[in-house]
């Protein structure tokens, strides 16, 4: 990834007053926020907390997972890269966001790495809690069944979009997710970054920076988008919603 891999530090929460996630800020966003008092209890005090810094890794792809890791500040990129260093982008993660569970109910090696965008606090289950959690709250299997079933349904749309669209109609699409309209929530859950590099952009859409530029001066020409360094300014978003319908 081009940087050494390193331990984040252990830490208290960092939310305060003492009762630490009944006052925490991501309670609402928590995935863990149905718990009961007693497992509520038994979560803080089993838990580890850590803080890591911007393009730290929390796991690396091959990895045995010991437990299931919380996102509680900060933005995290899971990706897959080939030996030759070409990555793909495979989805964002924000505040209260479950990472690396799906290998880790699997029980298999991590089939991507998760690397953090800014500084970050993690909160990390390990594995005996876990299975304490599931046992003791029914609610935390059916919200599991639920999240993997969300990423499923993703991972095959996704696909199909790298099979059969456009490189114009996937950039369209990923364009209008970062830009949505005044007043309207991002489409991707990533919230501490709007503008995207053009290698950023190749990452998260399996195409080739060059394919990207190229797109983009199009679209610049033809008056749908500005582009000013790193920033897309939607002009023309009727036609960038039709380019993303294109196949």
């Amino acid at each position: 990834m081009g940087y050494k891999r390193t331990l984040a530090p252990a830490l208290e929460c960092p939310f305060q007053p003492a009762d630490h996630c009944r006052s925490c800020d991501c309670r609402k966003r928590c995935f863990f926020n149905f718990l009961s008092p007693d497992s509520l209890k038994r979560f803080r005090a089993q838990r580890q907390m850590r803080r890591y810094k911007a393009h730290q890794v929390i796991f690396q792809e091959g990895e045995q997972p010991q437990g299931i890791f919380i996102l509680c500040v900060g933005d995290v990129k899971v990706s897959k890269a080939d030996e030759r260093g070409r990555e793909l982008t495979l989805m964002y993660l924000s505040c209260g966001d479950l990472v690396g569970e799906v290998p880790f109910l699997g029980g298999e090696p991590y089939c991507a790495t998760a690397e953090t965008l800014r500084d970050s606090v993690v909160c990390f289950m390990p594995r005996e809690l876990v299975e304490h959690v599931m046992t003791q709250e029914p609610e935390f299997s059916r919200r599991l069944l639920r999240k993997v079933s969300r990423i499923a349904c993703r991972t095959m749309d996704r696909a199909f979009g790298f099979a059969f669209r456009s490189s114009e109609s996937r950039l369209a699409s990923f364009i209008l997710s970062i830009k949505p309209p005044a007043g309207s929530p991002t489409a991707l859950p990533c919230h501490g970054k709007a503008d995207y590099s053009r290698r950023e952009i190749a990452e998260n859409l399996g195409l080739s920076p060059e394919t990207v530029i190229r797109t983009l001066s199009s679209f610049q020409s033809r008056g749908i988008i500005r582009l000013n360094g790193k920033a897309i300014e939607v002009r023309n978003r009727t036609a960038l919603e039709s380019v993303a319908l294109e196949h």
